[in-house]
């Protein structure tokens, strides 16, 4: 039985509060983040100078699971006389059509000899794709980092490494660089031992060669929004999400609410920055427009999709194969909208735990979205 004093008597509009559970774990679950590494010769993708042969070469990017390219620079005989600069000339090819895929996780940064041609030729072809310099290779990690072109790692890594791996991580001050590019593991082993998995889980990897349990994982954890709310009015929403991943969310994503009533269905985009979202609690405070819609009662749902349109699957119960959840029922009147400005004055109860969100007024968009992010982890 509510109590007549609790903070709910004196709410400004009633709300409905839903929290999914999380999704159990399952074997299929290890597959997460794990990822094909494609390899190609110089000499086989360009045997003749100016003559490619890159169909087998796409046809395995787009059979692999989460492909991360690397080519390897064993020059042609014809390019024996300047290597440097005609591998640099093969690189861009490389990156005018892999580029544009939209499949590859990532593209190895190999070179000769060191050389920063080669090293230029990657950072300037490829634009899309994150480019992944070397753990081992502190010369090109300062010439990129000198460009200011941002690029991820690659952690060519073993049980017997590992330590040599945390002294180069730590050497360079690259313990924070997942924040904005991946950090892969190419292990030289089909099996690794704990201590390394939990080094995986320390440099916030997101891909491996093997079966991890890395990437992102993330979770609903409670959503709430009114019961009632006015045709062509506002929709006051509160989220409060956790990525319990080793890795943020590198891809551009949207997180959309839809409303379906019989056959007729809405959807209605959140302007969340999926790509601030890191590890941790992520909470995000909108008031979203609503189209003039029929007075009634409508299903509301919550689902995160790439920019292809595919769902990006939450980790919890009940989740659709469509990639919604349904949260549960919304009523549209037809009444005045009374809900655009409700937070200017009034903030309802029910902080977050770990994490108490931002007033509405701080940071808020043109549609009066809000959002912050916890980095714990």
């Amino acid at each position: 039985m509510k109590c007549m004093f609790s903070p709910e008597s004196y709410a400004k509009y009633r709300t409905v509060t839903v929290r999914p559970r999380p999704a159990a774990e399952t074997p299929a679950d290890r597959e997460r983040g794990s990822c094909d590494f494609i390899a190609f010769d110089w000499s086989e993708l360009e045997p003749e100078r100016g003559r490619f042969r890159l169909d087998e070469l796409m046809e395995a990017l787009q059979s692999a699971s989460n492909p991360v390219l690397v080519l390897k620079p064993d020059p042609p005989s014809w390019a024996l006389a300047e290597p440097a600069a005609y591998y640099a000339s093969f690189v861009r090819k490389i990156g005018s059509r892999a580029d544009r895929i939209g499949r590859l996780a990532g593209v190895v940064v190999s070179a000769l000899a060191g050389g920063k041609e080669e090293w230029n030729a990657f950072a300037d072809a490829f634009e899309a794709v994150p480019i992944l310099a070397d753990l081992h290779d502190p010369g090109m990690i300062r010439h990129l980092r000198s460009r200011n072109r941002k690029f991820g790692l690659l952690i060519r890594c073993k049980d017997e490494n590992r330590l040599e791996c945390c002294e180069a991580m730590a050497r360079e001050g690259l313990h924070h660089l997942w924040k904005s590019r991946p950090v892969v593991l190419h292990l030289a082993d089909s099996a690794c031992g704990p201590a390394l998995e939990r080094d995986a889980l320390r440099w916030h990897a997101s891909l491996a060669n093997a079966k991890l349990g890395l990437g992102c994982k993330l979770e609903l954890r409670r959503m709430t929004y009114p019961e009632a709310v006015s045709s062509g009015g506002s929709l006051p929403v509160r989220l409060w999400l956790v990525n319990a991943g080793s890795a943020k969310l590198y891809r551009r994503c949207h997180l959309k609410l839809r409303l379906r009533s019989g056959d007729d269905v809405w959807e209605l985009p959140v302007s969340a920055d999926t790509r601030a979202w890191l590890t941790g609690d992520i909470v995000h405070n909108e008031v979203l427009p609503l189209p003039a819609l029929p007075a009634g009662s409508y299903l509301i749902g919550i689902g995160l999709f790439g920019a292809d349109g595919s769902p990006v699957p939450l980790h919890i119960e009940g989740l659709g194969e469509d990639g919604y959840f349904e949260a549960g029922k919304l009523e549209i009147e037809a009444t005045a909208d009374r809900l655009l400005h409700i937070w200017d004055s009034y903030y309802p109860e029910g902080y977050y735990p770990l994490e108490d969100p931002q007033v509405p007024d701080s940071g808020k968009t043109e549609s009066g979205a809000s959002s912050s992010t916890d980095t714990r982890g």
